[in-house]
């Protein structure tokens, strides 16, 4: 999708989420975004399902709430973006940069995370149900309360990460 395109969608966007006359909210369903550059991008509620995001950036984007179910994501950069409440079920968020990014109550179940970077990353009530984090960072992420049933945390580094509360049943780890 053309970058300026992407622009006013975007402006559109934010004039539908102030309630201004003439806003639309962003329906991005099956996009091509490869590669484009969205930092700071305000896309929260917007409809992204099956859209391609491979090597975006979108570092400290706002995408809270934001449906983006069945998206591809490897190689993005999420570095501090705000995906709480987001839907992420059946994501595919290989070898990407997820750090310091806020994913609180997000819906993750099934997504593919292998060889990700989440490193302090905030994952309080996240559904991580059967998600694959084999081989990922989550070096000081905070995962209280989240589900991790029957999710694959195989050699995931998890080394001072918080799990208070979290639900490991069926759990695969080291």
């Amino acid at each position: 999708m053309e970058a300026s395109r992407i622009r006013k969608l975007v402006a559109l966007h934010a004039k539908w989420q102030s309630g201004q006359p003439g806003g639309k909210k962003a329906d991005l369903r099956g996009a091509d975004l490869r590669q484009a550059e969205l930092p700071r991008v305000d896309l929260a509620d917007a409809d992204l399902r099956g859209a391609d995001l491979t090597g975006a950036d979108v570092s400290f984007g706002v995408l809270s709430g934001a449906n983006l179910s069945d998206t591809r994501m490897d190689k993005a950069t999420l570095y501090a973006a705000n995906l709480s409440g987001a839907n992420l079920s059946h994501v595919n968020l290989t070898y990407a940069t997820v750090e310091r990014a806020q994913l609180n109550g997000a819906n993750l179940s099934n997504a593919n995370l292998h060889s990700s970077n989440l490193k302090e990353t905030l994952l309080v009530e996240a559904n991580l149900q059967r998600a694959d984090l084999s081989f990922t960072l989550l070096n000081g992420a905070d995962l209280t309360n989240a589900d991790l049933r029957w999710a694959n945390l195989v050699h995931a580094d998890m080394t001072y990460a918080v799990l208070a509360g979290a639900q490991l049943e069926g759990a695969a780890l080291d």
